[in-house]
């Protein structure tokens, strides 16, 4: 995971999986529902809805620290007084 309000390059990565993956899924529910191939159209639409998958699932990293936490910056680490 990327440290709060980052990115790095496996986010972007994982964002285009799932931009890919919604537009994919999309076309194949249509086949089976309809039996015949999305128009061009519909592929539009799919295209929107996987960027909007894609911008969220990047929206959601940036604001998630290394712990998975969401809105909470990285903990720093107190400063041992006791080391020599």
């Amino acid at each position: 995971m990327s440290k709060f309000l980052t990115l790095n390059l496996r986010d972007l990565v994982h964002g285009t999986l799932i931009a890919f993956l919604t537009v994919f899924l999309g076309a194949v529910l249509k086949v089976t529902e309809t039996n015949q191939f999305p128009l061009i159209a519909d592929l539009k639409v799919y295209a929107l809805t996987g960027a909007t998958a894609a911008v969220s699932y990047l929206i959601k990293n940036i604001f998630q620290n290394q712990m998975g936490q969401l809105f909470i910056p990285e903990s720093k680490k107190p400063i041992d007084e006791n080391i020599n």
